[in-house]
């Protein structure tokens, strides 16, 4: 009976730990979350993150170790449909686990448009509420 209970215990921890995480979109390459819980709006601008888990193993030319996630927090202007990258970081497991590969913040980067169609516009759409 112990182990029963433990074994429900567990699995409701383990399934709320992944709750907050949304399924935005997926391919053969990757698979995108966001996390709803971390939207944080001032007037027409909206900052949140997302999650990217890859679809096989990648190497980039800032590590020697494999990396299958990423984590990025974008700020969204709602009005003018553009987004931009404040920080990213690089993870040795899928859903932001493991070692942090490599870490970066983009304090000034650039305002991109959003593409019509793409999980761009369904990252935009859930932050600033169209979706």
């Amino acid at each position: 009976m112990r182990k029963l209970i433990l074994m429900l215990l567990l699995a409701i921890l383990s399934s709320s730990a992944m709750a907050e995480w949304v399924k935005v979109g997926a391919n053969d390459k990757s698979t995108i979350y966001a996390d709803p819980a971390t939207i944080r709006k001032e007037g027409n601008m909206v900052k949140m993150w997302r999650l990217k888990n890859y679809g096989s193993p990648k190497v980039y030319s800032f590590s020697t170790s494999t990396v299958l996630s990423d984590r990025e927090q974008s700020e969204y202007d709602c009005k003018e449909e553009q987004y931009r990258s404040l920080y990213i970081s690089y993870h040795s497991e899928k859903y932001g686990k493991g070692e942090v590969v490599y870490r970066d913040t983009y304090p000034a980067s650039n305002w991109r448009p959003v593409e019509p169609d793409s999980i761009g516009a369904e990252l935009w759409k859930l932050a600033c509420g169209k979706r």
